[in-house]
């Protein structure tokens, strides 16, 4: 206060004071109390306005630097990269086989703001923010009526969110904050909003947001709404669609067309009153765009090799992460053939219908080009069956004898060669354990001495464990790793039945062994992808043909060659399979091998040409028995169907023989090399410097008589006498041979039985058998040295030498008998001969003696 109690009071600002001769007047205040009194109490107003400002000021300048000092810089925007939808599609870079729909997502397609129609833009405007051209990305009035709103209701009802707002809080706002119902969130997300409508232009904005908001039916932006509601690009969209659509962000749940049609178009009639409330329509033009029909049309969810694009998705997710896979829009070229799909599913079903009285329900083909392309992948013959999701075509199953090709290679690898022999013999093994073991072949016969190449042909299961045990299972299941089957990772857990299919392997991965085989012993993993771009148009990742890893070590093109020969000999299997078997194929040079599990729970066929490779798997999902579903007459039937079909006006293309290898002549019972004594004689095929040197079956020559059974002797007539060769085999093969191949005779030919080659012969000494005189002249035929007896009876027990030579007789005098004496009575006479070769003929003849002659 000042002096003399009177209250001092600032001077009022400049512009509020009187002209300078107002004031030079003297003292209007005590000549206008009044006036005096109104005046400071406005100057007391404008005062505490002043004070209210300034206070009003600090406090937003404090709310503003309390919440906005950590915001997110709005020039993220420009960074920030929104999901979108990887899509799948065939070898023909079109047809598309599925989108990868991000779980905790959905579908998005980023589109250019001009590919968006006016209509789209501007009933999103109206619905969401009339005023979007001309706010500061903040709507005050609708701020202000907001917070009336929540102050009524006791909780946040309303938020007033503008176009912008919403944008920066799905782009720039972390999740947990985005959740949050506050209003210093409501706040935050006001500063930021204004902030990006500084830095970006409406349009930019708008394009944004319309790339960005959900539209139910997991759909995120305009475009992949389009998509999922009418199967069509966003700039093809009618005014009614256009309409239908931007009334859905509010609430894309309820406003579903798919779910409540009458719903979406209620809300539909809304935003059409707001464009004309707006000034956009007119209500005519309202009117006509709301009697436009509207037809949905959701995209076909029929998938299209759908074991096939699971398997890509699953890689891709390997490869690049689930982030990367489910967000960036990626665009995915696979190797699938959908011509070749479509014929291995149609030739799996047709099979499987054949063959579902035997109890055979599923099965799947995987078809390899030469360049390890994947052509086909058939997981199931039926995806929407209750198990049918199962892919088979990479599930563990039982290869049975389909593994054997590679024990075979291994044993190759470490000095075996085509022609080596394996007894197929009656075999126990007894493990550690002291569990036995003794493997049965498919036709219960045991085969004897078998060439490698015959083993393999016929798909024989002794000569097969020898072989693993021969190669041992650590460096066999080396050989299967080296060839890209996973399932192998410990030995420990495989025995000698392995070589017959005990373990599990997948279809995938053993076509893509036999593919090494027919890739000159080299191997490429089975190749899916062929290009990958990101939604730039950048090129992540490009597929280039390559010659692969050697699989079967340093002569592992040699190795591989001599596998494919034997597996494509329609000759030597011909022993077991018979003639025309399923793997003949008419005209076509194919390598081919079955397997079928124990129970006949697994039928397997797996072969190639020089065009392609074809593995195919019969059976249940469940691993139930067939009935008698063999490789042969099961996997093998789509097998051949499968290969003549591709084949079809294809030339008839041999294997390349690669150089380092030889052929030469050896004996097709030992493997030896062929000589004079061997009685078959085979070409065989040998990596160079492999093939045997030394002849092992000699030969002797052996003089029959009649039908060559017996030995021929001095008296076999000449006609019948002829020299015959017989092998003489290996020690290790005499047993053997002694029960399967011809033998030598050991017994002398009988004599001949006519007169004119008789050996031993008595001429009748009288007439009628009697004789009467007392001397008796004994004539015959003795070829060799002989003795001339007589003795009493018809069965004499003593015996009289009556004459006896060390020459033969050849139609002459043999002896004298002098009967003076004798009583009547029969007597008998012996004529014995020693022939040349020391075996001692003998003939008889009863005669009669009657005393009474000179």
């Amino acid at each position: 206060m000042a002096m003399g109690g009177r209250p001092s009071y600032p001077p009022p600002p400049r512009f509020l004071r009187p002209p300078r001769r107002q004031r030079r007047g003297g003292h209007w205040r005590a000549r206008h109390p009044i006036l005096a009194f109104f005046w400071r109490l406005s100057l007391a107003f404008v005062q505490l306005s002043l004070l209210a400002m300034l206070v009003v000021a600090a406090a937003g300048t404090w709310l503003y630097y309390r919440y906005a000092r950590d915001l997110p810089d709005p020039r993220r925007i420009s960074e920030y990269r929104s999901f979108e939808t990887t899509r799948i599609y065939a070898s023909d870079g079109t047809t598309l086989l599925f989108e990868l729909v991000d779980p905790q997502g959905g579908r998005r397609t980023q589109v250019a703001f001009d590919q968006i129609p006016p209509m789209l833009k501007e009933a999103t405007i109206a619905v969401e923010d009339a005023d979007f051209y001309i706010n500061p990305g903040v709507d005050l009035r609708g701020i202000i009526r907001a917070a009336l709103q929540n102050y009524q209701s006791g909780e946040i009802v309303s938020g007033a969110s503008t176009i912008t707002m919403q944008l920066v809080r799905n782009l720039l706002l972390d999740p947990e904050e985005r959740a949050e119902q506050s209003y210093e969130r409501k706040l935050r997300e006001a500063i930021l909003a204004y902030r990006v409508a500084q830095t970006y232009s409406k349009d930019q904005i708008l394009n944004l947001y319309l790339n960005e908001v959900y539209y139910g039916a997991q759909a995120y932006g305009v475009e992949a709404a389009a998509q999922a509601y009418f199967s069509k690009h966003v700039s093809a969209l009618t005014p009614g669609e256009a309409t239908l659509i931007a009334g859905l962000p509010q609430s894309p749940t309820t406003y579903n067309p798919f779910t409540n049609f009458e719903l979406a178009r209620a809300r539909q009639r809304i935003t059409l009153n707001l464009m004309v409330q707006h000034g956009m329509l007119t209500e005519a033009e309202a009117q006509t765009i709301y009697a436009e029909p509207i037809t949905l049309n959701p995209p076909l969810t029929d998938l299209v090799a759908p074991h096939f694009a699971f398997y890509v998705r699953d890689q891709l997710e390997r490869h690049y992460g689930p982030e990367l896979l489910y967000r960036a829009g990626l665009q995915v070229i696979t190797s699938i053939d959908l011509a070749w799909q479509s014929e291995a599913e149609r030739i799996a079903r047709e099979q499987i219908a054949r063959l579902r009285e035997r109890n055979a329900s599923n099965a799947a083909v995987v078809m390899l080009a030469p360049d390890g392309r994947v052509l086909a992948m058939v997981g199931s013959i039926d995806y929407n069956a209750p198990d049918g999701q199962v892919n088979v075509a990479t599930a563990l199953r039982q290869p049975g004898s389909a593994l054997k090709p590679f024990v075979y290679a291994s044993a190759l690898q470490r000095g075996w060669t085509p022609a080596t022999v394996i007894w197929d013999t009656p075999s126990r093994w007894v493990s550690d354990e002291g569990v036995v073991y003794e493997p049965q072949n498919y036709d219960r016969r045991f085969h004897g001495p078998m060439r490698l190449r015959m083993a393999l042909a016929n798909s024989l299961n002794i000569p097969a464990v020898k072989a693993l045990e021969y190669v041992g299972i650590e460096a066999f299941v080396e050989q299967m790793s080296r060839l890209g089957g996973t399932s192998f990772a410990d030995p420990r857990r495989f025995g000698l039945a392995m070589a017959l299919g005990s373990n599990e392997v997948r279809l995938l991965e053993l076509t893509g062994a036999y593919h090494a085989l027919g890739n000159g012993g080299r191997w490429l993993n089975p190749v899916t992808v062929l290009k990958v771009t990101n939604s730039r148009g950048e090129v992540l990742e490009r597929w280039q043909p390559a010659r692969g890893r050697p699989a079967f070590g340093p002569q592992g093109e040699q190795i591989a060659y001599l596998l494919t020969s034997i597996l494509s000999d329609n000759q030597a299997r011909r022993y077991m399979f018979g003639a025309n078997n399923v793997m003949e194929l008419p005209e076509l040079i194919a390598a081919v091998k079955t397997g079928t599990s124990n129970d006949f729970r697994d039928s397997w066929a797996v072969g190639y040409t020089t065009d392609v490779t074809v593995g195919v798997w019969v059976g249940n999902n469940d691993s139930s028995p067939m009935q008698e579903v063999a490789g042969a007459n099961g996997a093998g039937e789509i097998w051949r169907e499968l290969m003549l079909r591709y084949h079809q006006g294809r030339p008839a293309t041999p294997f390349a023989r690669p150089e380092g290898l030889e052929e030469m002549p050896i004996c097709a019972d030992t493997g030896g090399r062929a000589g004079a004594g061997c009685p078959r004689t085979i070409n065989e095929l040998f990596v160079a410097g492999t093939a045997p040197t030394e002849v092992d079956v000699l030969y002797q020559t052996v003089r029959v008589g009649g039908d060559g059974s017996c030995l021929a002797a001095s008296y076999t007539p000449p006609d019948e006498v002829r020299d015959v060769q017989f092998p003489v085999y290996p020690p290790e093969f005499r047993e053997w041979a002694a029960r399967n191949m011809p033998q030598p005779p050991t017994t002398v030919c009988p004599p001949p039985t006519s007169p004119t080659e008789a050996v031993a012969l008595l001429y009748p000494p009288g007439a009628s058998g009697v004789i009467t005189t007392t001397q008796v002249f004994l004539s015959g035929i003795a070829r060799g040295p002989f003795s001339l007896d007589v003795g009493p009876g018809t069965a004499p027990a003593q015996w009289q030498l009556l004459g006896q030579n060390n020459l033969p007789v050849f139609d002459g005098l043999l002896g004298v008998w002098n009967t003076a004496g004798l009583p009547a009575g029969d007597y008998t006479l012996r004529l014995q001969v020693t022939t040349p070769e020391g075996f001692n003929v003998s003939t008889t003849q009863l005669v009669r003696y009657e005393p009474g002659g000179p």
